[in-house]
């Protein structure tokens, strides 16, 4: 499956929707069962040519073998999504391991799996992306992974900033530090988006960046939210 940009209307084939097993599985961060449901064994002996499986255990490979790494949701995430979303790092490292290209597959939101753990604000899975990427994957496509922005504009820092994690935030600054001067769509920077969430390890995490945008929409900027976050 070759995956889509954001906003694409291309009808999704049936058997391409994610199986209700798999995306409970990987929501639940059961490693063991997602590598399972994907069809490859995991500290299962393998059997001789001589050998015969029981009805019972042929029965339930031939049901597992239709769940593969590229199935989607009705929102086009695919299970590195969801497992990002719930940050489960030993999954997200076990399927960036089978297939590196999920780190940049995009869902019908422009997300991307590290937009998810931003906007959750799982630091470790922030790491774990980012450990990964940098080992695993070229230069071009390690900057489109750690600063590429979604359908709203936003990097993952601009997520992790809007819902105040500031830790998160921290991270991300400290992996891709020129993501604190990017703006996105409406024209805000982390910085602002920080201060509007009243979150001072946030604004902290982004003002640790020399380089930090302070600009808001409308000619405002970081100052400006400050005080109408405190009127006072």
């Amino acid at each position: 499956m070759e995956f889509t940009h954001a906003g694409c209307k291309k009808k999704i084939p049936d058997h391409l929707f994610m199986c209700s097993e798999l995306y409970i599985a990987a929501y639940d961060g059961q490693t063991d069962e997602v590598v399972r449901l994907l069809g490859e064994s995991s500290g299962v002996a393998v059997q001789s040519p001589t050998s015969r499986a029981s009805p019972a255990a042929q029965a339930a490979a031939n049901q597992h073998a239709a769940c593969n790494i590229h199935e989607v949701t009705a929102e086009r995430s695919t299970v590195l999504h969801v497992a990002a979303a719930q940050g489960h790092c030993d999954l997200i490292a076990e399927l960036c391991r089978r297939d590196s290209n999920l780190l940049s597959a995009a869902n019908s939101t422009g997300d991307t799996p590290l937009h998810c753990v931003a906007r959750a604000g799982h630091t470790g899975a922030i790491l774990a992306i980012a450990r990964f990427a940098r080992d695993n994957v070229e230069e071009d496509r390690l900057r489109e992974i750690l600063r590429g922005k979604n359908a709203a504009g936003d990097t993952a820092l601009h997520l992790a900033a809007r819902h105040g994690h500031g830790k998160a935030a921290s991270e991300l600054v400290a992996i891709a530090p020129a993501m604190a001067s990017e703006l996105n769509g409406s024209g805000m920077s982390p910085l602002y988006l920080a201060v509007m969430s009243r979150s001072v390890a946030a604004v902290r995490a982004v003002l640790s960046c020399g380089d930090a945008s302070a600009a808001g929409p409308d000619s405002q900027n970081a100052l400006h939210a400050a005080v109408l976050q405190n009127p006072g």
